[in-house]
């Protein structure tokens, strides 16, 4: 939540403009207020958790009461509904304290129908005196009403003992109906379920800046894939390290994203993964999501030169060394 009030123009900066995709910095109501109704096709939220982590962004604070998070939290997900195209698809990424409580509103709109919730299992989970074990995070899937939904058949690679190269699970009977799945060295593609065991969550990597909250690219792929198109519009209002905006441009759908804080970390991804070089002009894909007015002060401003932000940083040489990690690992296939 914003410590002082200040919506206006002023306080939005458009840090990226790409062949397809646009990054603001700016507080996450700012960017919704300004964006028409009914023209988004998917929304993927991974929100602060409200537990007090700095995110050295002075004019935020993460450390809100319960209900003052709540309403926070409520305001931004209506303006999500209200921006979703009828059969458009919405996505939140949280811990089950959260899920349940902002679930259970959820699920009284009108507007919206409830889909899946999606366990996430933990690398390591710790335990907690008195408790059971934490062990996943959660993903709810939604669709806003008044038109047919976008859903495919998203497949995973069958995980392998590492030194034998066998399947490690045993499908029974099963297994022949996974033949025609198979790639190239005998292993099935399996369609995914609702319980992801294969999507760490990175938060805890020690390479990491603290500020910095991203999670890896397989989560916001794998809901992308599954229910979203080629072409369609992908909005993230909480861009942290930039893996949704990375899922969206490498499987050719446009993408809208602000982040309050440094978008440094997001500009680093883009520049490794696709290069540094920005659009002449922004795509009318995006630019006719957003208001006429929005259009004029802010768009109309964006001008190419040698001091725009992702010209003045550096590219991750570990991502680029690492892109099998960063690779896609989902794909649409079959029934």
């Amino acid at each position: 939540m914003l410590k002082n009030g200040n919506n206006g123009y002023g306080r939005i900066s458009l840090d990226y403009a790409g062949s397809h995709g646009v990054l603001f910095r700016a507080d996450c109501l700012q960017i919704l207020a300004n964006i028409r109704e009914g023209t988004i096709d998917l929304a993927f939220a991974d929100p602060p958790f409200n537990l007090n982590k700095d995110y050295a962004v002075s004019e935020f604070d993460d450390n809100m009461e319960t209900e003052a998070y709540r309403s926070w939290c409520r305001a931004w997900l209506l303006e999500l509904t209200r921006v979703l195209k009828p059969g458009g698809a919405l996505f939140l990424y949280h811990w089950p304290k959260w899920l349940i409580d902002l679930g259970a509103w959820l699920n009284t709109l009108p507007a919206l129908e409830y889909k899946s919730w999606i366990a996430l299992k933990m690398k390591s989970g710790f335990p907690i005196k008195g408790r059971l074990h934490p062990a996943h995070y959660g993903l709810l899937y939604y669709v806003k009403k008044g038109a047919k939904p976008t859903f495919n058949v998203v497949r995973a690679k069958s995980p392998t003992c590492r030194h034998c190269g066998k399947l490690i699970r045993d499908y029974g009977g099963y297994r022949n109906k996974f033949k025609k799945f198979e790639d190239e060295e005998g292993v099935p593609w399996i369609q995914i379920s609702d319980f992801w065991e294969d999507t760490r969550p990175a938060r805890q990597d020690k390479s990491r800046k603290q500020q910095i909250n991203e999670l890896p690219l397989h989560v916001s792929e794998r809901a992308i894939l599954t229910a979203s198109k080629p072409h369609d519009i992908i909005l993230d209002c909480f861009g942290g390290g930039g893996s949704t905006f990375h899922a969206a441009q490498l499987h050719d759908r446009f993408w809208i994203g602000c982040e309050l804080g440094e978008t440094t970390a997001i500009l680093r991804r883009v520049s490794s993964v696709f290069g540094s070089q920005e659009a002449q002009t922004i795509k009318p894909q995006l630019v006719k999501c957003f208001t006429p007015r929005f259009k004029e002060i802010v768009f109309d401003k964006h001008a190419l030169n040698s001091k725009r932000p992702i010209l003045k940083v550096e590219p991750l040489n570990e991502m680029v060394d690492s892109m099998d990690e960063e690779a896609s690992k989902s794909k649409v296939l079959g029934f």
